[in-house]
């Protein structure tokens, strides 16, 4: 609370909070006796004299009639950290008026802390959303300043960082709720909050809460990476995509979706790497024809079975063997769908 200065909003809040309660005008002088906020607009700019002798005596000023330039009544120092900020008067008779000098002194303090404490929270705010914004953005490394901005904010930078983009009415007061309950946050715009996470038990935690919430429309999750904005960039790809694929579906995950997306991408060696395993296995050539056959008889485990000349149950292991060493099911169609395109440029 260094250099604390009274401000013509606060002065003239004073004015209308205490007015409310006494029948008597109220001004608010500042530091140099200047009126900043009263019950009588036509003296807002003009200077206190009363004001001006109390700023320098450093005590009450009482004025007990009513002169060419000044008022009778009470003059109050404002007094926060040791320091006169300002002056509080009470226009009246003396003695009516003291009896409410202390009642006006103490709110008008009050209402000056709470309001620098207010601002400090502002700005606490505003720089933790700077902060967030300049995460979600970097994609260069992050330097030791970096690294100890997010420590100030409680977030470990040396883990992996998953982005968790939720799509929502970011304005509903109780989506602002699950904000400040959990706070590594950033607003991405009026329709959008990222929430960043370093550790799979926060990532559960933020999850179960945002999912009880009628106001989510989509979750997005863009899989633990270095940088969060990379996340963050992987979440929206989940949204543009999973909204094609399962548009009925409330969370898309970048991992589960990642094949369908890298189909937009020239370089196709993500796709074609998960035959790795398969290809240095001593049967690679039967499992892949299982897999052609499979996909020509359109899954039907007798019609495939016939046609490779092998018992069902023969099938079955050859399949759970492909879901062993692919990491893709053939048995669940989208997941077939990645082996075969697989196949095609491998």
């Amino acid at each position: 609370m260094s250099n604390i200065k009274l401000s013509k909003d606060i002065a003239q809040k004073i004015v209308s909070e205490m007015m409310d309660v006494i029948p008597y005008n109220i001004n608010v002088m500042d530091e140099n006796g200047i009126i900043i906020g009263s019950g009588d607009v036509n003296r807002i700019g003009n200077i206190h004299e009363g004001a001006r002798i109390a700023i320098n005596d450093q005590l009450r000023n009482e004025i007990h009639e009513n002169g060419e330039k000044i008022k009778s009544g009470i003059n109050e120092p404002i007094i926060i950290n040791d320091k006169i900020i300002g002056v509080i008067g009470i226009t009246g008779n003396t003695d009516e008026v003291i009896k409410f000098s202390k009642l006006v002194r103490v709110t008008a303090v009050l209402l000056i802390e709470q309001s620098i404490i207010n601002e400090e929270m502002q700005n606490k705010l505003l720089n933790s959303q700077k902060f967030y914004q300049d995460l979600a953005h970097r994609t260069s490394e992050y330097d030791d300043e970096f690294h100890e901005r997010a420590k100030s904010y409680g977030l470990d930078l040396t883990k992996k960082c998953q982005a968790i983009l939720v799509y929502t009415n970011v304005n509903s007061s109780a989506f602002r709720l699950l904000c400040n309950k959990f706070s590594h946050y950033y607003d991405v715009d009026d329709n959008k909050v990222v929430f960043f996470s370093t550790s799979d038990y926060n990532t559960i935690f933020i999850l179960n809460d945002i999912e009880k919430s009628a106001d989510i429309n989509k979750i997005c999750l863009g899989g633990e990476e270095h940088f969060a904005a990379v996340s963050l960039k992987n979440a929206e790809l989940s949204m543009e995509f999973g909204i094609k694929i399962k548009p009925s579906a409330l969370i898309y995950n970048y991992d589960d979706l990642k094949f369908f997306i890298h189909l937009s991408y020239d370089n196709k060696e993500s796709l074609i790497s998960i035959f790795l395993n398969l290809d240095k296995s001593g049967h690679k050539l039967e499992l892949i024809k299982t897999i052609q056959s499979y996909v020509e008889q359109n899954g039907d485990i007798n019609k495939v079975a016939s046609s490779l000349n092998i018992h069902r149950n023969t099938l079955n292991y050859r399949l759970d063997r492909i879901k062993q060493l692919t990491g893709k099911n053939p048995k669940i169609l989208l997941e077939l769908f990645e082996l075969l395109c697989g196949l095609i440029w491998r």
